[in-house]
């Protein structure tokens, strides 16, 4: 019986492995898995490493993940996907291969929370960490991407670690480019990974300060707006289902994933968002007349799958702007909201914020230069025209 309970379980391994080499080739990663005593490694063609001759040729190499078979086997794959990704990142741009994430950083004298064996893996860390993450927040459709994005994917480098350390941590962020939103997100995940071990408050503040120096406007300053008659024209070309989303995007400076799933016209063509990002509010008509143009009183969606996370149903949006062939992007639509606001007289930089669904200081932060524009246009008309 023993034989035959073997048998099958290497049979199940057998066929995992099959399964998800095949996936991974087929979505183009140059990595296949293998198991070595219940535990998953990533195997590759990779280049030297530093440590090795510069100019060596690449050759295949076997990585351990630290990951156990079957348990933590969605984990393992992942790990395979992003060192696939990091290759053909190198292939693609020639830039050194980034070993920082696939080699076990020196070990220092410190441990987590100290002693002479180890103590806690990185992969019991974030794990901790995602257990009490959850029970911080309420849970909705969009929390999945949330985690993803802001923890799981900053802490990736941490699953390879067996014995993780403070130092660790800092390496993690260190590693990553100064003043980017990178470092940023990777700051605030090792910080709160330092908070559920019981890391000292001193110890999460210097994680924290190591993410300082990023601006929201060096990655969302004004770009090359499409100008109203660009807008227009696009939208008159949309299938009418897109028509609608597309229109509140443009009239009332929503979010993709806010006119999808949250916007409601009001019989006063205020825009009411019950839900999303920064939650319920109303928003402003501007320009007003759009709303009979494309019958926005006239609620129409596409037939696609809205029980998703937030970025993903806005993502709908760009996929039907690509089919269209339309040259701008959707959240363009609403960042020309917010300039065209800015040149409305009756419409201050409160009320704007307010219609947009962020604070007064991140709105002035990210529209400062427009904002500078106006008020320079507005005193070149006084001194052209001052009053007798």
């Amino acid at each position: 019986m023993a034989g035959a309970s073997a048998g099958k379980g290497k049979r199940e391994q057998d066929g995992w492995l099959g399964r998800q080499n095949r996936a991974l080739r087929d979505r183009g990663y140059r990595v296949s898995l293998d198991l070595h005593e219940g535990m998953v490694r990533l195997r590759a063609t990779l280049p030297p490493k530093p440590s090795e001759p510069a100019g060596s040729d690449w050759k295949q190499r076997r990585i351990s993940t630290g990951l156990q078979y079957p348990e933590q086997a969605s984990e393992a794959v992942n790990q395979a996907e992003k060192l696939g990704a990091d290759i053909e990142k190198a292939n693609r741009t020639q830039q050194p291969f980034d070993w920082s994430p696939w080699e076990r950083p020196s070990r220092g004298a410190r441990r987590i929370p100290g002693g002479s064996k180890p103590v806690i893996s990185g992969v019991d860390a974030v794990r901790q960490m995602e257990l009490w993450w959850a029970k911080q927040r309420k849970r909705s459709v969009s929390a999945p991407t949330t985690w993803d994005v802001d923890y799981a994917r900053p802490l990736r480098p941490l699953l390879l670690i067996a014995d993780l350390q403070q130092e660790d941590l800092v390496h993690l962020v260190s590693a990553t480019e100064l003043g980017s939103k990178t470092r940023q997100r990777c700051s605030r995940a090792a910080a709160t990974v330092a908070k559920v071990l019981g890391l000292s408050t001193d110890f999460q503040q210097e994680i924290r300060s190591l993410g300082k120096g990023y601006s929201p406007t060096t990655d969302t300053a004004p770009r090359n707006l499409p100008s109203d008659a660009e807008v227009v024209a696009v939208i008159d070309l949309l299938p009418s289902e897109w028509q609608w989303p597309v229109g509140i995007c443009a009239v009332y400076g929503a979010r993709p994933h806010e006119a999808l799933l949250y916007a409601e016209v009001l019989d006063t063509k205020l825009l009411a968002i019950s839900d999303g990002k920064t939650g319920s509010r109303k928003s402003l008509a501007l320009p007003a007349e759009w709303i009979e143009r494309w019958d926005l009183m006239t609620k129409r969606l596409p037939a696609i799958d809205l029980e998703r996370s937030h970025k993903v149903v806005g993502g709908e949006m760009s996929r039907a702007f690509r089919r269209s062939k339309v040259k701008f992007q959707p959240y363009d639509l609403r960042h020309a909201w917010a300039v065209r606001a800015i040149y409305a007289p009756k419409i201050g930089a409160s009320m704007a914020a307010k219609s947009m669904g962020h604070s007064l200081q991140v709105h002035n932060s990210r529209y400062q230069k427009w904002f500078d524009g106006s008020g320079m246009e507005a005193l070149q008309a006084d001194l052209l025209n001052p009053v007798a």
